[in-house]
């Protein structure tokens, strides 16, 4: 089954390419949540939940003579199952336009559709950050189990660095080496970009540095919070079933009807590899 029906809408290959190109281009540069977290999939557009297994603390690996101790198994601590919920836009087309733009020889206007995948985008990140109450969906700002770290004063300098370190110290408590990755408000982002005491470096690269990886502003990311996680996929993943998608879905009144999509959720196989200062 053509669940996208493309041969039904009235673009040309070219047109389809370019709208495409579009969709992809706008959400890479938004997207936050998959710069830091491995994807798993696409799994398919008809998965709707995905089961995996959850961790908790950690152990030394064995160390004897014989390596016969069965206490250095590994195994999880119980297996939960997260739904992958539609994540989706509509845009309009209107019949106008396509004969206009093929009559002047300019290439299609897209641009409602690049609006259309941002608007997905963003909802993407807002699901990964903040889970989804409703469709009980956890997310990094919000997961069960987590470590948090109380939040200091970001207007004077060194406040974020402090405040970066006590994260990463917290998460190296609990057993994880890192490298680590952190998502902050867009504001406290540009408390960030600032030099730092007499080092003649910005504070952005020493946490870069005490990361050993990258720091990115997100709007998802509320007022007065950042989030700092061990990165990996033994700890973290974004379960992709549909990957980000157009579809043509119905004439109507002779202009055009399309819809950006994509299925995709959050899974936290170990909540302590999360630390939110806030």
């Amino acid at each position: 089954m053509d669940i996208l029906d493309r041969d039904s809408a009235p673009l040309t290959n070219n047109e389809w390419k370019r709208l495409d190109e579009a969709v992809v281009k706008t959400a890479e540069t938004k997207l936050v949540g998959r710069k830091l977290i491995e994807i798993l999939g696409p799994l398919g557009s008809g998965v709707y939940s995905m089961p995996h297994p959850v961790f908790s603390g950690t152990k030394s690996a064995g160390v004897d003579m014989i390596a016969d101790e069965e206490s250095q198994i590994v195994e999880a601590e119980r297996r939960v199952v997260v739904n992958l919920p539609i994540l989706y836009k509509d845009f309009k087309i209107f019949w106008r336009d396509v004969e206009a733009d093929r009559h002047l020889g300019i290439p299609l206007d897209v641009s409602t559709a690049a609006v259309a995948a941002g608007d997905v985008a963003s909802q993407e990140d807002d699901v990964i950050f903040n889970g989804n109450q409703k469709l009980g969906l956890q997310g990094l700002l919000t997961a069960k189990g987590r470590l948090t770290v109380d939040m200091g004063n970001w207007e004077e300098g060194g406040g974020p660095l402090a405040d970066a370190a006590k994260a990463v110290n917290a998460l190296i408590t609990s057993g994880h080496s890192g490298p680590f990755a952190m998502a902050v408000n867009p504001y406290l982002y540009g408390r960030m970009v600032r030099v730092y005491g007499s080092t003649g470096m910005l504070e952005l690269d020493q946490i870069k540095a005490l990361l050993r990886g990258k720091v990115y502003p997100c709007s998802a990311v509320k007022e007065n919070k950042a989030v700092v996680i061990t990165t990996g996929m033994q700890n973290l993943s974004i379960a992709v079933g549909q990957d980000l998608v157009t579809a043509y879905t119905a004439a109507e009144n002779m202009n055009h009807i399309f819809r950006v999509f994509e299925t995709v959720a959050l899974l936290v196989r170990r909540a302590d590899a999360i630390c939110t200062i806030e």
